[in-house]
């Protein structure tokens, strides 16, 4: 019998044996009797109904063979309080020949992403066509083990909130770019920082961090990195550094609030049966926010060369002089921009209220702003859409939920409760904080984040049924501190990364994965320590 993947639907908190049997004529040769081949493993079903896939790698003497005989998959529910001799329960059974590469396409998926990340850290080729490449070698390896999904399936996989936030929000940037409001802001902050470069390197970071909170960490950037590449421009310095700065503390801002990045969003909406509401991600996330954003700003100075970001900004008393230069050069368009923007963002903050995707927001505010500004000019809005970002995060989802079908991403969660429950009782939720929290940066920094979140939500409500002694809380801050500070540790972490890395090839500057690296990497681990302690402290230490 060959590699098979079944997919077993069942109730909560039921036991399931799963063995194969061979039907045998009976002494009277009117009924048929079933012999046991072999048991293939018993499963307990810890979460709400939902599919469980059962995978079972026969080894060469588990070949089950018979003249001209059936043999019979059997799955046996156990006991369970909702059942009862008459009661019918739904299972399915799907079977799914795996071929020659069954026992290996863990692995296999593992190669084509370390391949995938190589392509985009080497720049061998552009970041977009490396992730495209990436995904259709995903596909074909689903297609090796009869799993291929259907177009339909695919683009599901495509996260289409992500990508419509973008659009209609890279629209509305584009608009406000041309009325001169970026100009004013920029020589805002040019006096501000008072002619220090890391006085403004600090304000740009302290900025982003705040409005991340509140707002999400792409569009925060979106605002703020237009504003940053003028600066730049007027003060003649190199932009990578504060490009890079905002963007890591745009992901560090974003931890603070259930809003402010997608993983907060994903454990919100997975918890939220259990008890965890918007309040409680402040009350909990924000105070170690705020002393991660405190010791990482002293770091900047060591992850850049310290005469691009310390010192005196050169020429700065001319520069001022240029002040009258730089003033609003379309007041009826910034009015008009100014008001869809600043619902568009009011509608972002009342999402806890109103929980309407963000993604109709900013859609219905692009679509509502070119109507009053340029109905007959759409050329021109279309032109301020970033389509090789899109196309990236397109490609990027698929890849990623691909390997996660193939069972990658469940064989991390996988590890992680068979460490936790291997440990002894009084040091289970100290291992246990450690393990998620920098399980889930590392796996964070390369991979994306949201499906990983989605995966491990079901595994901390698996390891507090599991009765070992865990408690949620703990479990799910970690979780969001690891996958959100996580995106810092490279280019393709997080969304907002590659956000920026967008608007800097626009302007004519390349953030590459490499340049990113040096500088986030060292962030992530210093943010996750802090956190970690922070974590430990309060949940081991106070309460």
């Amino acid at each position: 019998m060959s590699e098979g993947v079944w997919m077993v639907t069942a109730l909560p908190r039921l036991a399931a044996q799963v063995y194969l049997e061979q039907a045998s004529p009976g002494d009277d040769h009117n009924q048929t009797s079933w012999t046991l081949l072999g048991s293939i493993g018993s499963y307990k079903m810890k979460e709400e109904t939902k599919d469980y896939f059962l995978t079972f790698y026969p080894k060469e003497e588990d070949e089950y063979r018979s003249a001209g005989g059936t043999v019979r998959l059997v799955v046996a529910l156990g006991e369970h309080e909702q059942l009862c001799d008459d009661t019918a329960v739904v299972t399915g059974v799907h079977i799914h020949q795996l071929g020659v590469i069954g026992k290996a396409q863990t692995w296999i998926a593992l190669v084509i992403l370390l391949g995938t990340l190589g392509m985009i850290a080497s720049e061998v080729v552009h970041r977009t066509l490396a992730a495209m490449l990436g995904s259709f070698m995903v596909l074909t390896l689903l297609l090796l083990v009869d799993r291929v999904p259907d177009i339909g399936t695919v683009v599901e996989w495509v996260d289409e909130g992500a990508l419509a936030l973008l659009f209609g929000m890279m629209i509305m940037i584009g608009k406000l770019s041309t009325t001169g409001f970026f100009e004013v802001i920029t020589f805002t902050m040019i006096e501000m920082c008072g002619g220090s470069k890391f006085r403004l390197i600090t304000i740009l970071c302290a900025t982003t961090a705040v409005l991340s909170a509140f707002l999400d960490n792409v569009t925060t950037v979106m605002l703020v990195a237009p504003v940053t590449m003028q600066l730049c421009d007027v003060l003649a310095m190199d932009p990578l550094p504060f490009l890079i700065s905002l963007t890591l503390y745009s992901n560090i801002g974003g931890t603070a609030t259930m809003i402010g990045d997608p993983p907060n969003i994903i454990v919100g909406n997975g918890l939220e049966s259990e008890g965890i509401g918007f309040l409680d991600f402040m009350i909990n996330l924000a105070p170690g926010v705020i002393i991660i954003s405190f010791v990482c700003i002293g770091l900047i100075p060591y992850l850049f060369p310290r005469h691009k970001v310390m010192g005196a900004i050169e020429g700065y008393d001319s520069v001022l002089e240029l002040k009258k230069d730089y003033r609003i050069t379309n007041w009826p368009l910034l009015i008009r921009t100014g008001v869809v923007l600043g619902v568009v963002i009011l509608g972002f903050l009342l999402h806890p209220l109103h929980h309407v995707n963000p993604a109709w927001i900013a859609l219905l505010g692009a679509v509502g702003l070119i109507m009053i500004t340029s109905p007959h000019e759409l050329h021109h809005d279309f032109e301020a859409v970033e389509w090789d970002t899109l196309i990236f995060f397109a490609a990027l989802f698929v890849m990623v939920e691909g390997l996660a079908e193939v069972g990658l991403i469940r064989a991390i969660g996988d590890i992680l409760v068979s460490i936790i429950a291997s440990v002894e009782e009084t040091q289970r939720l100290t291992v246990t904080i450690m393990l998620l929290t920098w399980v889930s940066a590392i796996v964070s920094a390369f991979l994306d984040n949201i499906p990983y979140t989605a995966t491990m939500v079901p595994v901390i409500k698996q390891l507090v049924d599991e009765d070992l002694g865990l408690e949620l809380h703990p479990l799910a801050w970690s979780l969001c501190f690891g996958a959100c500070l996580g995106g810092n540790g490279s280019l393709v972490g997080a969304s907002a990364n590659v956000v920026v890395a967008g608007i800097a090839e626009k302007y004519g500057h390349h953030i590459s994965f490499i340049d990113f690296l040096k500088a986030g990497f060292p962030m992530m681990i210093v943010s996750v320590t802090v956190a970690s302690a922070y974590l430990l402290l309060v949940w081991t230490v106070i309460l």
